[in-house]
């Protein structure tokens, strides 16, 4: 019911957003977000997995797809100073656990309200969660109108103003993350990933009342089932 909840509030807000917006004439151009060379490798050189790709996420005993080896420009930990920089999934891909257990993808727009409150959220838990095996990235796929965007210049201001510790990443209009079900309309959505296979945990739209309750049920899933691929 709470994520039903956020789901409505969030289709309610871009339709305020994009009326609120229409007014204006001028504004920044969407970012230039061409795809770029990625990393198929993960950082110990084990290679990303290629089979079972997709976008449907576990449910109950039946396995999710891996999520697509998707490539993005991203600010690296929120760090605006060393500029944009290469980040693909495979940067994640964690067979033996060494990193982390889980990645929490949070995508998120500028004219949500919601996901702002979130993210201000997860830049507080980041490092202690990140202790007990979670990794977060931020994907933000529209800027202030729920039709454009983002623009660089909001990316630099939503970093900026959350005093944000979380990588990232821009998927304009989101070209990327469409192609496996997450709703451009819809937002906050999160997608949860096992790091040792990158299967799909969720994929839903709305926003958990607690992310730490709801990122700590996956780092507990994971400990009890063996890997399916």
């Amino acid at each position: 019911m709470t994520r039903l909840l956020a789901h409505v509030l969030s289709a309610a807000l871009v339709t305020g957003a994009v009326a609120s917006c229409s007014s204006s004439n001028e504004r920044e151009p969407d970012f230039v977000d061409p795809d770029v060379p990625g990393r198929d490798v993960n950082p110990d050189g084990v290679a990303y997995p290629t089979d079972h790709l997709g976008g449907h996420p576990r449910s109950g005993k039946r396995p999710g797809d891996r999520i697509p080896n998707f490539t993005f420009q991203a600010y690296v930990e929120g760090d605006r100073a060393a500029g944009l920089q290469t980040v693909s999934l495979a940067d994640y891909f964690d067979p033996q656990q060494k990193r982390q257990k889980i990645l929490h993808i949070e995508v998120s727009a500028v004219w949500c309200a919601i996901c702002s409150s979130v993210t201000d959220a997860t830049v507080k838990v980041k490092e202690p969660l990140g202790k007990e095996g979670v990794v977060y990235l931020e994907v933000m796929t529209a800027g202030a109108s729920g039709a454009s965007g983002p623009a660089l210049g909001e990316v630099d201001d939503w970093v900026t103003g959350h005093q944000s510790n979380i990588t990232t990443a821009i998927d304009v209009k989101s070209r990327r993350l469409a192609g496996i079900g997450v709703d451009p309309g819809v937002r906050p959505w999160d997608i949860v990933v096992d790091t040792r296979t990158m299967e799909i945990l969720d994929s839903s739209g709305g926003s958990p009342l607690d992310i730490v309750k709801y990122d700590r049920s996956y780092v507990q899933l994971v400990g009890t089932y063996a890997p399916p691929y």
